[in-house]
């Protein structure tokens, strides 16, 4: 029978050695491999990117020429159209018939007579009013106004009357020296009246650009018990 020995010490060193060379052969023939391969894979990149560059300006003169084409083929089709006919002329009207001349006659104004009213009376003297009166005298009426309160004592006797004050109107608008003219009943409404009346505002009235004072003014103020 043979003896099979054991393997020794030195033999397993050479298997170790044969091993490293093995494998710095193979990692020295896969370096420029790669290397060569990553060579190769950014210079295709590199041409895709220009090749992608170059051919934009050819798409972009394609869709120009199609848009001009388009354009042609339009402009072709508005010139074959037929051009309308124009319409027909309505016919002329008939001249109207000139309206004769009449000569034209003044109407004579109406005279009015001339009535002589004697307004002397023997112990009594009357002034006609004239217009300048009335338009001193005219009333103003007031831009803001408020209501005046009903005394308690009148609501509680349920009194109804009124009051007719006079005031003058200040170059302000405010109305001032405020008289009682005529009250009924007497010594009931007077007071709410009058204050009433202290706050009402009017439009001042300007003659040759200055504001004046409106005299003779009066108003009437009614007290009546809503139903």
């Amino acid at each position: 029978m043979a003896v099979v020995s054991a393997p020794t010490k030195a033999s397993f060193s050479v298997f170790q050695t044969g091993v490293f060379q093995t494998s710095i052969f193979r990692l020295v023939l896969a370096l420029p491999i790669s290397m060569f391969v990553a060579l190769g894979l950014f210079t295709f990149m590199a041409w895709m990117v220009d090749n992608g560059h170059q051919r934009s300006p050819e798409q972009s003169q394609s869709f120009s020429f199609d848009m001009v084409m388009v354009e042609q083929e339009k402009e072709a089709q508005r010139r074959q159209r037929t051009v309308p006919e124009k319409p027909e002329t309505p016919e002329p009207l008939p001249e109207a018939v000139p309206k004769s001349s009449q000569s034209a006659t003044s109407t004579p104004a109406p005279s009015m007579p001339n009535l002589g009213l004697d307004t002397a009376i023997t112990g009594l003297s009357i002034n006609l009013p004239t217009f300048s009166d009335f338009g001193a005298n005219q009333q103003a009426m007031p831009l803001y106004r408020v209501e005046p309160r009903y005394p308690a004592r009148a609501m509680k006797q349920k009194a109804e009357g009124y009051v007719v004050l006079s005031f003058t109107i200040d170059p302000q608008g405010r109305p001032t020296t405020i008289d009682v003219i005529e009250a009924k009943p007497r010594r009931l409404f007077e007071k709410e009246a009058v204050r009433a009346l202290r706050k009402w505002k009017y439009q001042p009235k300007v003659v040759d650009g200055k504001s004046i004072a409106q005299v003779g003014q009066t108003v009437r103020l009614e007290f009546k018990i809503s139903q």
